[in-house]
């Protein structure tokens, strides 16, 4: 018989490998044109995020809003680490969506790997007023866990480590700027 304080440090060490999982994790990008450095939104750039869907992706106008909001405040907090070597530049950000399917919580609940939560998506990073293309990249980011845990995740929990992974890509900083 195991005494109680080895089923409880189990149980922490399994609560703990639980809560550190895939819903926090940025996902990478798929670089088709990779940025170049002199062209990564910096402290000084401005940004605009846009959102659009290909045909056959349901996804509600607020949720496009909202998506692209969290996309600028993710890029604001990231850019600070680029330090400006140049004039400030104004970007635009077009995120054209391929996959947006918010998964079912009730079956992640019940089963890990059912009611998925899936975002994928195709960026352009623009430099303005041109619109000349400095970079493109796929970011995909898929949630599957069960449990208690899988059933709390939300879409919206997914969509702020997406636009993580899309700030991480644009800046070129998987880091936040230091709190003040």
């Amino acid at each position: 018989m195991k005494s109680p304080q080895v089923i409880l440090a189990g149980a922490l060490l399994c609560s703990a490998l639980v809560f550190s999982g895939c819903a926090s994790s940025a996902p990478s990008a798929a670089f088709v044109q990779p940025i170049p450095v002199s062209a990564r939104v910096g402290d000084k750039d401005s940004v605009q995020a846009s959102v659009t869907a290909v045909a056959g992706v349901e996804i509600l106008d607020v949720e496009k809003t909202r998506l692209a909001q969290r996309v600028e405040e993710r890029i604001a907090a990231k850019k600070g680490l680029n330090a400006a070597a140049h004039d400030p530049k104004s970007y635009a950000v077009e995120l054209e969506l391929t996959r947006y399917q918010k998964g079912n919580a009730f079956a992640r609940a019940m089963l890990a790997g059912l009611g998925q939560i899936h975002i994928d998506g195709t960026v352009k990073l623009l430099e303005l007023p041109e619109r000349r293309q400095v970079g493109q990249f796929t970011i995909k980011k898929t949630f599957a866990w069960g449990g208690i845990y899988g059933g709390a995740v939300t879409m919206e929990d997914i969509e702020r480590t997406f636009a993580d992974g899309v700030a991480a890509a644009v800046t070129g900083q998987a880091e936040d700027k230091p709190k003040k």
